[in-house]
């Protein structure tokens, strides 16, 4: 979808990768694709990511989501350099280190926004 929605899903602008994953759910169920019931959600490493962000936001929009090495603690993670690899993802999600930054991952950050109280275990 080109540059601009790339820049528009990074950094401040993060969580418009999840709403736009919702959005997609919405479409699908709108559209009679599937339903509340049927749909089943999967990410690996930063796709985890967005199964959490995206499972703490609408819990009722999905049936199950099966995540693989999920980066759910993302704002933990981001805020050690020691880390292979974290440094090189300040350009993307932003460095935690500074304070805008920090808050603003720790509104997304799917450890750090998990309430038992969204869940329905069974």
């Amino acid at each position: 979808m080109g540059r601009k929605w790339y820049e528009d899903g990074k950094l401040l602008k993060k969580k418009n990768t999840f709403t736009d994953f919702i959005a997609c759910a919405e479409h699908l169920m709108k559209s009679k694709y599937c339903s509340k019931e049927k749909l089943c959600i999967s990410g690996k490493s930063a796709g985890g990511l967005l199964m959490g962000a995206v499972l703490n936001m609408r819990p009722d929009l999905f049936k199950a989501a099966i995540v693989g090495v999920p980066f759910v603690d993302a704002l933990t993670t981001m805020l050690d350099p020691t880390i292979p690899l974290t440094t090189a993802e300040w350009e993307e999600w932003g460095d935690p280190r500074e304070e805008e930054y920090y808050y603003y991952m720790k509104s997304y950050s799917p450890v750090d926004n998990v309430s038992a109280d969204l869940y329905v275990f069974s």
